[in-house]
């Protein structure tokens, strides 16, 4: 059975007429009658139609679009114990549709994956595709503080280049003071890599090495903090070159003002993440304020589709 139909269908008229006239939001997949339309211009099987075919196969987008009170009525409608905050609601409805979709019939978690909570909305984590340091439990812990261990020399091989950010897992990196990109840059020394600046990826021309600063969310799991930059506007081309195959450092802020690396993931690009990268990037300003200077920024959510937040959070 399709949940999202079941369940669009058990809103109220004004539930559906508002859901209806949602505007899209700028990252999310575009569905079919998705567009922009005053909820005065429908009447109510027209705005149940556009929220089911807006949200078709995507159920958690749909909880996650609905209020609190949405949550309630539709909790009641279903069954489902209607007391608690939104998130306890969209987590117990979830379970409800993902049992109608699978007719309750047992899945694995890999033919229906099961979303985590993260800022209160419910966040389907893809699968990891590409390489990560092992880990005993979940969500990753905070790694003791280690003591700095660089290569002499530049790394001569993928594994010399893995084995060092092995090693750079625990290493505080201070204080970060006003530039913004200063740890950045202490991260990549510590694998002997050196940020040239060029158009080229940093590591022999064929890894691009990429900070990406993560935060516990109050679920305990964790989140992106913030879009990392990735290259200036009229590099947009150097962008996509650059991410075809990414060392993400993964960097955990702490209460002091320090950081320190938590894991790494690497990723190689294929015809799933190039599409992904063209999803989500997008500018906005960068640099000295008062300039005009934009910058091209991965968005937080391409992290959760490409797989690094279930390597620090684990597969539900």
């Amino acid at each position: 059975m399709n949940a999202v139909e079941h369940m669009a269908r058990q809103l109220s008229s004004d539930a559906v007429r508002r859901l209806a006239a949602l505007r899209v939001r700028r990252f999310a997949a575009l569905q079919l009658g998705a567009g922009p339309v005053s909820r005065v211009a429908l009447d109510t099987d027209e705005a149940c139609t556009r929220v089911i075919d807006r949200w078709a196969g995507d159920l958690c987008g749909l909880l996650n679009a609905l209020t609190r009170g949405e949550l309630a009525q539709l909790a009641i409608a279903m069954n489902v114990e209607a007391a608690g905050r939104s998130p306890d609601l969209r987590e117990r409805l979830w379970g409800v549709g993902a049992r109608l979709e699978r007719g309750d019939v047992d899945v694995s978690d890999f033919v229906q994956p099961r979303p985590i909570v993260l800022g209160g909305h419910l966040v389907v984590q893809a699968a990891p595709r590409g390489m990560f340091p092992p880990c005993a439990r979940w969500p990753r812990p905070l790694p003791a503080a280690a003591r700095a261990e660089p290569p002499d020399e530049e790394p001569e091989t993928l594994d010399d280049l893995l084995a060092a950010a092995d090693r750079a897992i625990g290493v505080r990196l201070g204080r970060r003071g006003r530039d913004k990109g200063a740890w950045g840059m202490r991260a990549a020394a510590l694998l002997g890599v050196v940020e040239r600046g060029h158009d080229e990826p940093d590591w022999r021309g064929d890894v691009e090495i990429k900070t990406v600063p993560v935060a516990l969310d109050a679920s305990g799991a964790w989140r992106v903090a913030e879009d990392p930059a990735i290259a200036m506007l009229n590099e947009s081309g150097v962008a996509m070159s650059k991410l075809q195959r990414t060392l993400w450092l993964v960097r955990a802020n702490l209460e002091d003002g320090d950081a320190t690396i938590l894991s790494w993931y690497l990723l190689e690009s294929d015809a799933d993440i190039a599409r992904l990268v063209r999803r989500y990037l997008h500018d906005r300003p960068k640099g000295p304020r008062g300039t005009d200077q934009r910058g091209l920024y991965l968005h937080k959510r391409f992290f959760a589709d490409a797989g690094l937040l279930a390597t620090l959070n684990g597969q539900p």
